[in-house]
């Protein structure tokens, strides 16, 4: 090595060792099993980066408030030292001028302007994280934390966030222990059991939060239909309404929808659209476009067609369309389904219920939705009949045990209802020797929607439920994941079946112990017997 210019500096003919660096593949180089690594990693390390930034934009907030604030100190001082400048100041006030607005905007304004410029989001976008992080500070803080470890994302957190909005703070520093603690003892959970766990937890520390916000959800409603900013020649609706009216409109136009024939071209989430336009339009039918119902199409080259012109039509022969009458589809009858403890719908207790496809309400809204509802009771022992085990199509009360225990479909993630799912049978149905195959029981059937039903059956995954019912799901890649970690067993305690048939080697076992507790409290009646008070 030699340093500085030719001919002269110091040279060392010792040659240095060279640095050996870690082999670091590519991502196109990575097996499927390490890409799945890799993305479950990046999630949890943007989970850490929402903590801070976050937490970035409440710092931002505040600093931008104590500079505000230091303006008007600043600009107050020896501003009101005579009584002029006070009966200025009452005359704009009266006259119902801001007193600072002088003073420019405030810290929260300043923030919002330097986050969106920041990060290129809107104004209102900008305001949503600031506040997010000021309840990630201050109301959520256990919760928080778990959003900084990577259990949850942003995402679940905003849930968070918003669920318990109406929490007072006397009662948030419990609500949020609790569900930091939930979140920390279970696995990861879809959206829409997240939700029902957050729900639950405010519904029994925070009880009045679900009544002020039953109270407020009326106030909030709208809808905007605007254009779509991705799809030219769309537009898009979104709105905000109750629960129960939410869930009338829903079931109305899955009802409608369904209500036509089944060779109707349109795909289910189209006449749900249409279902709708037919609704603005007052009618409660949904026109059917099956061949037998929809008119044959004009052929506007052919000058014998009807065009809605008057035509001397004296010597036109029969057409094709003459005589036509549309096959009556008749008024579909709208339907939703209410999981609800027997003890609530009598008044006993005001325990939650859970709407299918909307997620949990309030025992009032509850029974008002089930006034004049058809009602069907289940409770653990639905599923421990032997004789309807060997039967591959379970009974009505098997199938809504099984359904109400888990709230929505069971692969990990997904959000679809329960009630429009399948059953699946995770140990295969014998139809050649019904004995020798998984029974149809609460133990070996799980719901599935269509999709993920196909992807378990076909798609070299493999399933089993444990002795608690829990659905585990493991992937091509090797990778296992939990079903639901939180269902409806956990919010409806009559659910939970009884012990499983006890192997001949546990039994043994438990009268051992059974003999053994048998002989203690033999021992204590002898000794109490013999030694009365006083003592």
């Amino acid at each position: 090595m030699q340093f500085g210019g030719e001919g002269a500096g110091i040279s060392d003919d010792e040659s240095e060792p060279e640095l050996s660096l870690p082999a670091v593949l590519s991502d196109v180089e990575l097996s499927a099993t390490e890409l799945v690594d890799v993305i479950t990693h990046c999630t949890s390390i943007t989970s850490a980066a929402s903590y801070r930034l976050l937490t970035a934009a409440s710092l931002l907030h505040e600093e931008r408030e104590l500079d505000y604030q230091l303006r008007r100190t600043e600009h107050r001082d020896g501003q009101a030292s005579s009584a002029d400048e006070l009966h200025r100041r009452a005359a704009d006030a009266a006259a119902g001028i801001d007193p600072y607005a002088e003073y420019g905007p405030d810290g929260f304004d300043q923030a919002t302007a330097e986050l969106g410029a920041a990060l290129m989001i809107t104004a209102a976008e900008a305001r949503d994280l600031i506040r997010t992080g000021d309840v990630l500070r201050y109301r959520l803080m256990l919760t928080g934390n778990t959003l900084a470890c990577g259990r949850i994302d942003q995402r679940r957190f905003t849930i968070a966030m918003k669920r318990t909005d109406f929490v007072p703070d006397a009662d948030m520093q419990t609500v949020d222990a609790h569900l930091a603690e939930a979140i920390l003892a279970r696995p990861p959970m879809s959206t829409t059991l997240f939700t029902a766990l957050v729900d639950s937890i405010v519904a029994k520390h925070a009880p009045d939060a679900v009544r002020r916000r039953r109270e407020r959800a009326g106030d909030d409603r709208k809808v905007i239909i605007a254009p779509d900013r991705f799809t030219p020649g769309q537009s898009r609706i979104t709105g905000t309404l109750p629960v129960t009216d939410a869930a009338e409109l829903n079931t109305q136009l899955d009802a409608m929808a369904a209500a036509v024939h089944h060779d109707d071209p349109r795909t289910t989430q189209q006449r749900r659209v249409d279902a709708l336009i037919a609704l603005a339009a007052h009618l409660d039918v949904l026109p059917c476009r099956c061949p037998h119902c929809a008119p044959a199409p004009v052929d506007l080259d052919d000058p014998q067609a009807e065009t809605g012109l008057e035509t001397d039509g004296l010597d036109a022969g029969p057409t094709s369309d003459a005589g036509y009458v549309p096959v009556p589809v008749p008024v579909p009858v709208p339907m939703f389904h209410i999981v609800v403890n027997l003890s609530t719908l009598l008044g006993r207790d005001d325990d939650p219920g859970f709407l299918d496809g909307h997620g949990l309400i309030d025992a009032d809204t509850m029974r008002s939705l089930l006034a004049d509802a058809q009602r069907s009771f289940v409770n653990a022992d639905a599923g421990a009949d032997a004789a309807a085990g060997s039967r591959y199509a379970p009974s009505r009360k098997l199938q809504t045990l099984v359904r109400c225990g888990e709230l929505c479909c069971t692969f990990p993630g997904c959000n679809s209802p329960v009630w429009t799912a399948d059953l699946d049978h995770t140990i295969p149905f014998d139809h050649e020797s019904p004995q020798g195959g998984g029974p149809t029981s609460q133990r070996n059937l799980k719901p599935l929607c269509r999709f993920h039903h196909r992807i378990k059956t076909f798609g070299m995954w493999r399933d089993y439920q444990d002795e608690y019912l829990t659905a585990w799901f493991q992937s091509p890649t090797g990778h296992t994941f939990v079903g639901n970690a939180f269902n409806g067993r956990d919010l409806f305690g009559y659910l939970v079946p009884g012990r499983p048939p006890d192997h001949p080697a546990r039994s043994k076992l438990a009268e051992q112990r059974a003999t053994r507790t048998t002989a203690h409290r033999r021992e204590i009646d002898a000794w109490n017997a013999a030694n009365p008070p006083p003592f």
